[in-house]
Parts: C-alpha cells; sequence; structure tokens
C-alpha cells in the first residue's frame, strides 16, 4: 500500500469520525433546542398564571377593603379578652361603676364549633333591680364599655317598688383564640 492510499483512508476514517461527532452534536444542540422551547413556554404559561393571579389578588383586595377597615377597627375590642377572666372581670367592673343593684349573676363558657378565631363565648347571666333611668343609663355604659359583647337576652318586666324595673340581661362576649401573627397579618 502506497502512502497516498493510507492517506486516502486515514482522511476518509477522520471525515466519518467527523461526520459522527457532527451528527451526535447536532442531535444533543436539537434536543438542547426542545428544552429550551419547552422551558419557555412553561415560563410563558407560568406568567400568565402569576398575571391571573394578581388579577385575581387586586379583585379580592378590592371587594375586601371596607370588610378588612372594620376588622382592623374592631380588632383591639376583641382582643382585649383573651380569656374567660377578663370578660368576667370587665362585666363586674361595669356593675360595679354602674352602682345598680345586682340580685343574681352568673357566668359560664361555651366553646364556638369549627376552627375560627373566636373559640370560645363567656355567657353572662345577670339580674338586675334599681330604678329605670338609672338601669337603662348602666346598659348603655356597659355597651360602651364592652362593645364586642352581644345582648342575647334582654328582658324587662316592672319592679317590686314604684320607678324600679327588673331586668334579665345575656350576655354574649366572644374569646379569642390568638393565632400567631393574626395582627401582623392584617
Amino acid at each position: 500500500m502506497s502512502n497516498h492510499k493510507i492517506a486516502c483512508i486515514l482522511i476518509s476514517a477522520i471525515v466519518i469520525l467527523m461526520g459522527y461527532g457532527v451528527t451526535k452534536v447536532r442531535n444533543k444542540a436539537v434536543i438542547a433546542h426542545q428544552a429550551s422551547d419547552t422551558a419557555r413556554a412553561q415560563a410563558e404559561s407560568t406568567e400568565q398564571q402569576k398575571q391571573i393571579a394578581e388579577i385575581k389578588l387586586k379583585s379580592i383586595d378590592s371587594k375586601t377593603a371596607e370588610l378588612r377597615k372594620v376588622y382592623k377597627e374592631w380588632l383591639p375590642y376583641f382582643e382585649e379578652f383573651g380569656d374567660t377572666g377578663d370578660g368576667e372581670q370587665r362585666i363586674a367592673e361595669v356593675v360595679r361603676k354602674g352602682d345598680v343593684f345586682l340580685l343574681s349573676q352568673k357566668f359560664k363558657s361555651e366553646r364556638v364549633d369549627g376552627d375560627e378565631i373566636v373559640s370560645r363565648l363567656l355567657i353572662a347571666e345577670l339580674v338586675v333591680e334599681d330604678e329605670y333611668t338609672k338601669v337603662m343609663n348602666w346598659l348603655g355604659k356597659l355597651e360602651e364599655s364592652i362593645p364586642s359583647c352581644r345582648i342575647a337576652k334582654c328582658s324587662i318586666t316592672r319592679g317590686d317598688r314604684g320607678n324600679d324595673i327588673h331586668m334579665e340581661l345575656r350576655l354574649e362576649v366572644p374569646v379569642i383564640s390568638k393565632p400567631s401573627g393574626l395582627a401582623a397579618n392584617q
């Protein structure tokens, strides 16, 4: 074999190896291009989902703005009562300041169903008998002092003496469970 034939065979082998290498590199480039297209499509889809989520968030934000404003205004009144003892103490304080004649008072705590912020209700059953104006003014001061309470029952009848009234009152005071970051998130 002459040097010329060996050189031709060697050049042919190099050309074949180069063709094989170019094909392999080209296949990898095609796979990388397809992966790039897939990633780009996913990124565009994710961007669209993000934009849709932002639009929904703005919509919910605008719809709940008034509700959140009221929530922020009332939250301090509800946070005053971390347990039922706080509510009992506050009600007793209002009765003492009102200087009304208290016939009886009962306190009990009820658990609220569900996984809500309001975990329990303090239920106070009060029976008061005193002058009409004194009792009615006291009731107003009670509502002013404990704005988060709800009057579930208020029965007013004539008292034993002249201008006296007999009032049976049932108050419900919400007791807030304090999850971490309740006020901070709002």
